[in-house]
Parts: structure tokens; sequence; C-alpha cells
């Protein structure tokens, strides 16, 4: 058999002959082996059992006393086996239980104690004078007083529901000025971004004025420096043929014409220097049309005379020449009066006369007339002699433009 707590093996011994060992048992038979601590909880044991159990006394007096003595605390461990106290255990353990037993005895009956007393002081407070009883004037007063304070609290917070719905419709009122303040504000953005933008605009405006009254400046006094009538009309009378413009004039043009283009740039340079010296022509002058300019007699303006030919130069000769010589008669007119303009007003640098004079039809001895002129390469030299005797002119002018920048030049000094 084994202990029911540790499941430490139990001796099962008896006394042998004589009492003085243990010997072996039958059956029927189990006896725990006997101490000191064993033979005190013994005693114990039947001291209990002889105590009275609810009002009376367990005393065995018989062997059927005992036995069913016996089967009660079987029947009472059997029913005790999930508690720690169960049977059969050796010493040690039964001493354990013992001691918890008693500790748990001992706390029950602290417990019960100061339940007791804890009873026994409620029992006294109920049974003694009530002490901080108010009277029924004390209770009026402090009902009063509650009343009062809670009239108070109510008034309190229906002032503040008041103030809470004046501050509400004050944050409705500020909301709205906020949105207006903001749509101002954005309105007084966009004049100010309106205004910016135009004063951006204004600026860089006068910025451009001002670059281009300082390009103009430049171009002024860069176009005051040249020579416009000298830069346009470029004579040359190297070779055999006179050129204007790196035109030849004469036969064998690159037009092919033997007089398309004479009349053509030199009317126009008779009319601009005349124009700007203030000559007049006296009997004749001049319309320049571009490839198709003409020459009327003033007192006949509607009697045009063409400066150019007819393209072909046999049929020039045929039907056209006339005309064409009368045209260039009048053109040789003009350049007389122009050259006798500018000879009559010498000036530094410049010779008195011009190089081939001018009588009647005839220019240095060649007749301007193709028909009368004796060959196209004596009409040819009259055209050379003529554009010598506008170069002459072209250097007059040069001249008159230098002496009159320096006198302005000299004044604004």
């Amino acid at each position: 058999m084994d202990c029911q707590r540790c499941r430490q093996p139990l001796l099962e011994a008896s006394p042998g002959p004589g009492g003085r060992g243990l010997a072996p048992l039958g059956e029927s038979y189990v006896v725990l082996p006997q101490s000191r601590r064993a033979s005190a909880l013994h005693a114990s044991l039947n001291e209990s059992l002889s105590q009275p159990v609810g009002g009376g006394v367990l005393q065995a007096s018989s062997i059927h006393d005992q036995l069913q003595t016996v089967d009660r605390l079987v029947g009472l461990a059997e029913r005790c086996a999930s508690l720690p106290c169960g049977v059969p255990l050796c010493e040690d353990c039964a001493s354990g239980v013992v001691r918890d037993l008693n500790a748990r005895l001992r706390d029950a009956r602290e417990e019960r104690d100061r339940l007791q007393a804890a009873f026994a002081e409620l029992e006294a407070g109920d049974g003694g004078p009530s002490h901080g009883a108010l009277s029924d004037a004390e209770f009026a007063a402090e009902e009063a007083a509650r009343e009062l304070e809670v009239s108070e609290l109510r008034a309190a917070l229906a002032s503040a529901r008041r103030e809470r719905s004046a501050l509400a419709d004050e944050a409705v009122r500020l909301r709205a000025q906020r949105a207006e303040q903001e749509a101002e504000e954005e309105a007084w953005h966009a004049v100010i971004n309106g205004n910016t933008l135009r004063a951006q605009a204004e600026q860089e405006e006068a910025t451009r004025e001002r670059q281009l009254v300082q390009f103009c400046r430049r171009e002024l006094a860069r176009l005051g420096r040249v020579d416009v009538v000298s830069d346009v009309f470029r004579i040359s009378s190297t070779g055999s043929f006179g050129t204007l413009n790196s035109l030849r004039l004469g036969a064998r043009t690159p037009r092919g014409s033997s007089g398309r283009l004479p009349g053509v740039s030199v009317a126009l340079l008779l009319v601009a220097v005349a124009r700007e010296s203030g000559a007049r022509f006296s009997s004749h002058a001049l319309l320049p049309m571009g490839s198709y300019s003409k020459a009327y007699k003033l007192d006949e303006p509607r009697a045009l005379y063409e400066l150019h030919g007819s393209g072909s130069p046999h049929l020039g000769r045929i039907f056209g020449s006339s005309r064409f010589d009368k045209g260039l008669t009048m053109l040789l007119a003009c350049a007389s009066d122009l050259l006798a303009f500018a000879g009559a007003r010498p000036r530094a640098g410049v010779a008195p006369a011009p190089p081939h004079p001018i009588e009647a039809d005839a220019v240095g001895g060649f007749c301007i007339r193709l028909q009368a002129s004796g060959g196209e390469e004596r009409w040819t030299r009259a055209l050379r002699c003529l554009l010598e005797d506008l170069s002459w002119l072209l250097t007059w002018r040069r001249a008159g433009a230098a002496a009159a920048a320096t006198g302005t030049a000299l004044h604004a000094a």
C-alpha cells in the first residue's frame, strides 16, 4: 500500500513471536509503523473520537461499536478523498495535513472573531444615541440653501446658454464679415495685380520707346553721314561705256536694247539733285517713272516723250526713234540747266565747270540723238560724256553737303 499524498510505500508488518520483531500479517490486518509522533497522533484521534459529537459522546464500548466507528471513518475518508487529508497517509504527510488544518482553523477563528467584533460594534452603534442628526429647522435651512443653489445654477446655466447663443450669432457675423473681407481682399489683390501688370507693361513700353528712340537717333546719325544720292547713283566712265549703277548706257546694253535704259536713272538723278539744290528747269521737265520715264515741255505738259527705246534697234529706227530722240534732247536740256546752276555756284575742291560742255543737242561734241549721232558708237560716246558731266555734278553736290555739315557742327559747338 502507498501513501495517498507522497505515494511512498507503507510498511506492512506485525509483532513476531515473543513480541521482539515484525512479522508479516495476513490480508485482514494492516498495521502502520508506530512511532512517538504516530502514537501521539493516535492518542489525539482517540481523544477526538471520545469527545462529544452533535451533542453526544462517541465511545466504542464493544467490538461491534469499534467496527461501526471504523466504517464511518472509512466512509468519511472516501468522501474526503479529494481533500489533502485523505487516508491512508504516512507519518510525515499526516503531520503536514494536521498543521495545514490547524492553520486554517486559526485563520477561521480569527476571521470569526473579527466578524463578531464588527457585528458587536454595529449593534452598539444602532443601539446608542444618534450623532450628527439634523433638526427640522436645520434641514429646512439646508434644503432652502440647496434650492437656492440649484436656482442659481439654473440661472447661471440659462445665462451660459444665452451667452453661447450670442457667441454663436457673433461667430456667424464674424464669419460673414471675414468672407466679405476676403472677397474685398481678393478684389484689391486683383486691382493691385492689374496695376502691377499695367505698370510693368508701361515700363516695358517705355523701355522699348527709349530703345527705339536711341535706335532712331543712331540711324539718323548714320543716315546723316550717308550720301544717299552718291550711294544710289554710282557713275563710272572707265572703258568704252559709261555705267550708271553698273548698267551700261549706249548700244548693246544688257537688255539688248539700243536705248532702253539711258534716260531712266538719269532722269531720276537730275530730278533728285534739282529738288535738293533748289534749281528749276527753264523750258522742260522730267517725269521719273521707273523704266518708263518721260520728258515734256513746260508749255505743252500733255505731250510726253519717252526716254526709252522700243526694244528692237531696227524697228526703233523706223517707228519710235523720233520720239525717243526728242525725249533725249529734252533730257539733255534739263541736264544743261542743272549744270549751269551748279557752275554759277562754285564750291571748294570742285572744278569750276563740267568736263564736257553742252550745246543744243550735243554734249562734248557728240549728238545725243540716236538718228543724228552718226552711228551707235558716237551715240554711246555722247552718253558717256553726259555721265561724266553728271559725275561732276555729284561731286559739286557732295562738296556742298560737307560744307553744310561742317557749318552745322560749328554752330552747334
